[in-house]
């Protein structure tokens, strides 16, 4: 069989060709397999990252009187407060920023708070004035009293451990400041101004009374001559 097959194929290869596109009754078909591909989409969704939690600096001016701790404002915000020392230990020396003329007379202070544990603040001065004013731990402002020019003033910050250390920072002088030169001139201008109008309301004045004056003895003499008329005639 097997020369016969060879012997047709060479004798017609159309044959061999249909053989090998028609599948003979041995083989089994081919079968094709339809792949389908399904898109799916996520029915949730994407849990997005969430920045880490970093705190900030709770808002404190040493300088401004706060209107609540900064141990409070930390508990309810969740900022940190500026780093102090303990009260085992001496505060920091205040820094006085202002010493100010008030409008009673007294003179006004201002100072910043230490980076340090404080539970008072006192002002004392060089003349003895001041050693009784004591100041709460939350006070940037302070007056005294009779103080004279010249005076040195200093602030003091008080704890457990002590007081705090006279500085240049915590110290000043007081001096009232001085009027300006502007000041000066134009206080001697208004002076000069009122000088004038004094002299022009006194010579206005000594010439009314002559004018009255002189109206009087013309007046006299008429009344004493019958003969005497205001026509000057007979």
């Amino acid at each position: 069989m097997l020369g016969v097959r060879s012997m047709v194929d060479q004798f017609d290869p159309w044959f061999g060709w249909f053989r090998f596109l028609v599948p003979s009754a041995s083989q089994p078909p081919v079968t094709k397999t339809r792949v389908l591909y399904v898109e799916v989409e996520d029915d949730y969704d994407e849990k997005t990252s969430e920045p880490p939690f970093s705190p900030q600096e709770c808002e404190y001016d040493p300088c401004v009187v706060p209107k609540v701790p900064c141990a409070v404002l930390s508990a309810q915000t969740k900022c940190y407060c500026p780093g102090l020392t303990g009260p085992d230990q001496l505060p920091e020396p205040p820094e006085l920023r202002e010493l100010r003329q008030g409008e009673s007379g007294a003179v006004e202070v201002h100072w910043c708070a230490p980076l340090s544990t404080v539970t008072h603040y006192k002002l004392v001065t060089e003349d003895g004035h001041g050693l009784g004013s004591i100041f709460g731990e939350l006070s940037r402002n302070g007056t005294l009293q009779g103080l004279k020019t010249g005076s040195r003033v200093c602030v003091v910050a008080v704890n457990d451990a002590g007081f705090s250390v006279e500085t240049e920072k915590s110290c000043s002088r007081f001096e009232p400041p001085q009027p300006s030169q502007a000041a000066l001139r134009a206080g001697v201008i208004a002076g000069c101004v009122g000088f004038l109008v004094l002299l022009l309301l006194a010579a206005l004045l000594l010439w009314k009374r002559k004018s009255c004056g002189k109206s009087t003895t013309m007046d006299g003499e008429g009344l004493r001559n019958p003969s005497y008329s205001n026509s000057g005639t007979l």
